[in-house]
């Protein structure tokens, strides 16, 4: 007999349709429900792997038809189905009908041992009844038969097939991106490399997608069914023809400076990373846990013990992903995928129970499986990933078996030699300590040294071996250019690396455009070395310091001593450059044991920012005497974050005002014309702008947390992170709206989100007004380069076109087709 699931979000409403719908039948009919989520706060919701326990509880060879209600129960049901062994899938229908009429009709259906076919045929026209009774006319039998014809089209298959361009093909991120909109559809989606007649994979998993090896100018079919399939075709075909925001020059692709080769050296390996280094070698090995090969006489817990693990691993993510840069970010966002993806959950859930193994060991034989295939390819960019997958495998391995996890610990000023190094290990390395990096193994088109060049450090890949023979503490240089390693190196090579860096800090110039207008670059920054490395990019100051980093990582708060002399270093290094420093902003989704912040469901839009500052005056009174302190020296403009109100801006420049007197007092010194900014990163601040820049002496614009906020789009979330895009119009309204406001009142405007880091989008900021850019220091160079090419009125005719385009998709091509 075929087996019923009812999903629904909420577990009252699904109970009572499956009363309902018993009490039509005198016989028992397979009849689950899979219904809301085990939180007493917020009980509605639907959980994939409730659905899937629910279908198996239903099981039969005649198959299982899953009625669900709206939105997430959809991709829910979906996820579940690919959790499902391949076999048992295939017998398994996913039914659009209504939820109560269609519950009803397939019960009736299937209690007279109707086959699956005609059960689901039954669900899909369940509402003809109603239709008759409503509109006072029998349905015809031709209407009946036209209402599933019409469901039966509407769930067509259809196929598209593209041609890759992007020059790397399907990596990590383009393939994240691709996973990601496939995910936001309901409809079943898979995928197929034509160009090597691969097998046909899921669409929404992103092992199976990566592991198709598609590459530049291959050709690959996609194939959707279900509602929505033709506007999933039509998402997928714009995001790959438009090569998922990546250039296809390979060109355009970072590339290490060409740094002529000096005298001989004692190594070499492969350059990874631009820069010199001459420092001690400090050896890092690193402690990986033992997984012994155990059996249990209890798979469902092993299984629940995964899952446990699974849930604490995605949140380490998603604190990585708050916590780093826009670029590294969005490799962290991809580990959430790996770590979300049903056939890797499947196959260590097959592992468990069909072995009766525990969950630590069936999840190290599943990543050593999965490892193993990225290993296996042809292309060495994909092959690349197989550290990623290591990594996120050691990470959930750590949770399984309690072994805690220990910061890197590393003396300042070092070199760091290692086998290899994952992305997460890169990801601890604190600002300062490290000065160059060398590994035995590794490849340079690892995620780890994208991480670490972003970071300004030099490294260097695959040296072999002989790397360990040299003796602890041996001081040697490195030039991460051009892959040498000296050992002892002479005071004439010393000369020459320092005489190298010295042109290469001299080739980069101002901003200004082609009309003669200046636009101050400058960078984002989270330490003393990343200062360092700005400067050396080129940047014309800080246009934000997160001062965040100096509270992680320690057991107490920096005392305000601590605090002033890393503002003063900073300050010193930049000379007479701005350093704008942003207030603490740290919340519930930040490891800092010490603050003992509440829990919260939605840390990103909790308690953070001015808000909590404002709530803890005494850790805000300490930053702002270290601030203040350090500006009688330095020239320093003081930036609150997360403001929704004038209110909360007054309190502030209260507190500030109370600190600058308590100062006085003391007869210690400090800048008391101080500027005082804000950061508009919320809906709110920019719909009272004209009131705030009133209060305040200069804007900056965030535009990855305003993006996610005015798209109702939370960036950690694999199902909606797309949407939360700078380029749409909508962000880009606001972006004019604050300007507007900003210059109304005679104060500045700058940007220092991600959208500011990307050089298609500087034509976009500055035909909108903006007059500064903040961003990476890696990118300085090339925006720089960018501004230098362009005028002020172009740049406000295209600002003017793309305010009136409709998607972020249509703002992409337009500024694609511009020849700027």
């Amino acid at each position: 007999m075929v087996g019923i699931v009812i999903v629904s979000h909420s577990a009252k409403l699904a109970a009572g349709v499956k009363e309902l719908a018993q009490q039509m039948i005198p016989t028992d009919v397979p009849l689950a429900i899979a219904a809301g989520i085990d939180d007493p706060v917020n009980p509605l919701g639907t959980d994939a792997l409730q659905i899937q326990a629910a279908i198996e509880s239903v099981s039969d060879p005649s198959g299982v038809i899953v009625l669900m209600d709206l939105g997430s129960a959809i991709l829910s049901a979906e996820m579940a189905l690919e959790l499902l062994p391949v076999e048992e899938r295939k017998k398994v229908r996913l039914c659009e009908a209504p939820l109560v009429e269609g519950a009803i009709a397939a019960v009736i259906e299937a209690a007279s041992g109707a086959s699956l076919d005609r059960v689901m045929a039954s669900a899909r026209a369940s509402l003809s009844v109603k239709i008759s009774q409503l509109t006072g006319n029998k349905i015809s039998l031709e209407e009946e038969n036209s209402l599933e014809n019409e469901t039966a089209v509407a769930s067509a298959e259809q196929t598209i097939k593209l041609t890759i361009i992007n020059h790397y093909g399907l990596h990590a991120r383009p393939a994240a991106k691709f996973v990601n909109t496939a995910s936001s559809f309901s409809a079943a989606i898979k995928l197929q490399n034509l160009t090597t007649q691969s097998q046909i994979v899921s669409a929404k998993s992103i092992n199976q997608v990566m592991l198709l090896g598609v590459r530049q100018g291959h050709e690959i079919a996609v194939t959707a069914t279900g509602e929505d399939s033709t506007e999933a075709l039509a998402a997928l075909q714009k995001l790959v023809e438009e090569g998922f925001g990546e250039s296809n020059d390979p060109s355009s692709s970072p590339q290490l400076s060409s740094s002529p080769q000096l005298s001989s050296s004692s190594l070499s390996g492969i350059p990874a990373s631009p820069g010199s280094a001459i420092a001690p070698v400090f050896f890092y090995q690193p402690t990986i846990p033992e997984v012994i090969n155990e059996t249990t006489d209890n798979p469902d817990a092993e299984w629940q013990k995964l899952q446990q693990a699974i849930d604490r691993g995605i949140e380490e993510l998603k604190q990585l992903i708050r916590k780093e840069s826009a670029e590294s970010a969005t490799i962290f966002e991809a580990h959430l995928l790996y770590l979300k993806d049903p056939e890797l959950i499947n196959q260590t859930r097959q592992i468990v129970f069909d072995q009766s193994l525990t969950a630590a060991t069936a999840w190290a034989k599943a990543i050593a499986k999965l490892s193993a295939s990225y290993q296996a390819l042809e292309d060495s960019y994909l092959r690349a990933r197989a550290a990623d997958i290591e990594d996120v495998g050691l990470r959930i391995l750590r949770l399984l078996l309690g072994v805690t996890h220990q910061s890197i610990n590393i003396p300042q000023g070092v070199i760091l030699v290692a086998n290899d190094l994952t992305v997460s290990e890169v990801a601890e390395i604190q600002s300062g300590q490290v000065l160059g990096i060398c590994l035995a193994s590794g490849s340079a088109t690892a995620h780890s040294a994208l991480v670490v060049s972003q970071l300004g450090i030099p490294m260097i890949v695959d040296v072999g071996q002989e790397l360990f023979s040299f003796a602890p503490h041996t001081e040697i240089a490195i030039n991460g250019s051009t892959g040498q390693i000296w050992l002892d190196p002479s005071s004439e090579l010393r000369r020459q690396i320092q005489a190298q860096e010295n042109r290469q800090d001299a080739i980069i110039s101002e901003a200004v455009t082609l009309d003669g207008h200046k636009i101050s670059v400058l960078a984002n920054i989270m330490s003393v070395h990343n200062a360092t490395y700005a400067l050396k990019c080129s940047a014309d100051g800080v246009g934000l310091l997160r001062t965040e980093l100096l509270y992680l990582n320690r057991s107490t708060s920096p005392t305000e001593a601590e605090q002033l002399n890393i503002i003063n270093e900073i300050g010193s290094i930049l000379g007479e450059r701005p350093l704008i420093i942003r207030t603490l902003d740290i919340g519930a989704d930040k490891p800092v044991d010490y603050l003992n912040l509440p829990a919260e469901t939605n840390p990103g839009m909790g308690w953070r920012g001015i808000r909590q500052s404002l709530d803890c005056p005494d850790l805000f009174k300490t930053q702002l005497r270290a601030i203040l302190r350090a500006s009688a020296k330095h020239k320093i403009k003081l930036m609150f974050p997360m403001v929704t109100s004038v209110k909360e801006v007054k309190a502030a420049k209260q507190l500030v005002s109370k600190v600058q007197a308590e100062l006085k007092e003391s007869s210690i010194d400090f800048d008391s014309e101080i500027a005082i900014g804000i950061m508009v990163e919320t809906p709110a601040a920019v719909t009272m702008a004209n009131l705030l820049a009133k209060e305040v002496d200069f804007f900056s614009i965030g535009t990855n947390d305003l993006s996610q906020y005015i798209m109702a789009s939370d960036r950690t979330n694999p199902k909606v992170a797309a949407l939360a895009d700078a380029y749409e119009p909508a962000v880009l309204r606001m972006i004019r709206q604050t300007v507007d406001a900003a210059h109304n009142s005679g104060i500045t405007v700058s940007v220092c989100g991600q959208l500011a880091s990307d050089p298609k989008a500087v034509p976009i900021l500055l035909g909108l007004g903006v007059d500064e850019l903040s961003v990476n220091p890696p990118a300085i160079p090339e925006i720089k380069a960018k501004i230098a090419g362009l005028s002020k009125s172009e740049v406000k005719a295209i600002a003017s076109t793309v305010l009136q385009l409709d998607s972020a998709i249509a703002v992409r091509e337009y500024i694609s087709s511009v020849a700027l």
